[in-house]
């Protein structure tokens, strides 16, 4: 999430196989199988088809799990696997619309916290507790984006903070621990009024993933967001050299021995992911922060030309995105629910922002943090504290079919 915008100071999938589809989900599954068998990591394709026809779901790993992916009583999580398979993600070995939070506790480095332009990010860091996991999924969620800051985790920063890092990491155990898939995503806005952040993922941002990559290489349920909103504009220029960033940023994960699937974050802030390349990796998701900056943003022209046509090549996430944050007028309720609507007919996920926010009036599903009140519509107007998405999007998280109306 930008804080240098202007307007910033103003476990249900839900992907249902429509008829004729049987035949794509099982190439979707003897994909997935094909690819763990050639990393060495699951059971054969006859296995894998077979489990899911005796209503049984084998990880990655081999093991025999649970339909809720659970290794048994006691035993840690080992459930919410993650793979690309051609222009789908599967979670499981079953074709995934991820349903996730964007928690900001790891967001700023230790060192910035004070000089930032708002002390919501220490009260998220201060009041992070591991609790929050559980609660998530009782939301409905199946998993959580977690960002960290790239100047907290670079050892070679004069802000690095072993600390502070081992505790996002021990963050991301503790999700995988209630059952969430995690997505890790690196960030290196500081939030100090003047800092610059970086354009594109850096020998900083690759260091960092040399810390973070192992850690989890033997865990398909941690995906790696390479870097959080990339700020060239999108053009065929900014395009090559985003590309070139990003497959070096792979390659340094790879051999790190890690298989995670990683996601790469389109241009302008994240927003724009149509027009990108192709990126040198089987095992790559997009993804698009489509904030309405303006009332033609809450359009669905808007969300076809920044990711929805993208889709036709490759799976896409939405990892970061708010209704009435940056933008907010009398249409912004019910544009959220054709937003919804968008993402279920195109089968694409969402982060929404933000589980640990403290302010009213920026849209976030929940505000009021550590207390955690839920948003709606319904009786407010745009800005005032307690309005946002959150009812709407419960509604899809919990049940799985999004709400037909913002009240």
């Amino acid at each position: 999430m930008s804080a240098e915008s202007p307007e910033f100071e103003a476990m249900t999938d839900a992907w249902l196989l429509p008829p004729g589809a049987v035949m794509k989900y099982l190439v979707a599954v003897l994909c997935v199988a094909g690819f763990l068998v050639a990393h060495g990591g699951g059971p054969s394709a006859a296995e894998t088809v077979s489990g899911f026809a005796a209503d049984r779901v084998v990880s990655p790993s081999g093991e025999q799990l649970s339909p809720s992916g659970s290794a048994g009583q006691g035993g840690p999580f080992s459930g919410g696997q993650v793979v690309v398979a051609g222009k789908e993600l599967l979670r499981d070995g079953r074709p995934w619309i991820p349903h996730a939070f964007y928690q900001i506790a790891f967001e700023v480095a230790p060192a910035d916290l004070a000089r930032a332009d708002h002390k919501f990010w220490t009260t998220a860091y201060q009041h992070y507790t591991p609790k929050e996991y559980q609660g998530m999924h009782e939301a409905g969620a199946d998993s959580v984006r977690l960002q960290i800051s790239q100047a907290a985790a670079d050892p070679t920063s004069p802000k690095f903070d072993k600390a502070f890092l081992d505790k996002a990491l021990d963050a991301v155990r503790a999700a995988r621990q209630a059952g969430l898939t995690v997505i890790v995503s690196i960030q290196d806005e500081s939030h100090v009024p003047g800092d610059k952040p970086i354009d594109l993922p850096d020998n900083g941002t690759r260091r960092v993933w040399q810390e973070i990559a192992p850690q989890f290489a033997n865990d398909q349920g941690v995906l790696y967001e390479l870097l959080n909103e990339p700020r060239l504009k999108p053009n065929p220029l900014d395009w090559q050299q985003w590309a070139q960033a990003m497959n070096a940023t792979i390659q340094t994960v790879r051999l790190a021995g890690a298989r995670n699937v990683v996601i790469a974050d389109g241009l302008d802030i994240g927003q724009v992911i149509d027009g990108a390349p192709m990126l040198a990796d089987s095992q790559v998701a997009y993804a698009s922060h489509p904030y309405a900056l303006n009332g033609s943003d809450q359009t669905r022209g808007a969300w076809d030309a920044k990711f929805g046509t993208f889709v036709q090549h490759a799976p896409v996430i939405i990892t970061e995105w708010g209704s009435g944050a940056y933008y907010c007028d009398t249409n912004t309720p019910e544009s959220t629910v054709k937003f919804i609507n968008y993402l279920q007919e195109h089968r694409v996920g969402l982060v929404i922002g933000t589980w640990d926010w403290a302010p009213g009036g920026f849209g976030s599903y929940r505000w009021d943090f550590p207390n955690g009140k839920l948003s709606k519509f319904s009786g407010l107007a745009c800005r005032q504290n307690g309005y946002g998405s959150g009812e709407v999007v419960r509604t899809w998280y919990k049940t799985g079919v999004p709400a037909n109306s913002p009240e």
